[in-house]
């Protein structure tokens, strides 16, 4: 773990970057390496990460996702017993979406591409609540799992 110092450091490491092209190919090499220098400021402040990188919230696309609503629930909520045939062809990604619309309860997220030179593409993820952006989940220093924890649907 990093001091202050050392990480208020490399934060203006970035800060002296003049153009966001160059903060970008920094930002993705670093990611590409087994002990990445910069990780610690995605962790600690991805917003102020996602400004210097020439991020714009009003480029977020939005995205809706249905909590997952498996067989064992649908017979918890419904008081019915087991079916092994019923739970064999249990649709899961169909249900949860179904139970989206039918509950009114579903959570949105967003990403946000960041395009840079030769191809290079950092995503963040950004997660909402009543509309309003709540903070980054995901940096380019990890994978974003589109479909983690529920279904998209429109």
């Amino acid at each position: 773990m990093k001091n202050n110092n050392e990480t208020e450091e490399l934060w203006e490491t970035i800060s002296l970057i003049e153009n966001f092209e160059e903060r970008i190919i920094l930002i993705f090499k670093d990611t590409k390496k087994k002990k990445p220098i910069f990780k610690i400021l995605a962790e600690e402040n991805p917003y102020r990460l996602f400004k210097l990188l020439g991020g714009d919230e009003s480029e977020v696309n939005l995205c809706n996702m249905a909590f997952e609503y498996t067989y064992e629930q649908y017979i918890s909520d419904y008081e019915i017993e087991y079916d092994t045939f019923d739970a064999a062809n249990w649709d899961l990604e169909e249900r949860s979406i179904e139970q989206a619309h039918d509950s009114g309860h579903w959570y949105v997220t967003g990403s946000c591409e960041i395009n840079g030179p030769n191809d290079i593409i950092l995503e963040f993820e950004f997660e909402f609540t009543d509309g309003v952006i709540d903070g980054i989940i995901t940096t380019p220093y990890y994978e974003i799992n589109h479909d983690r924890n529920g279904f998209r649907f429109d």
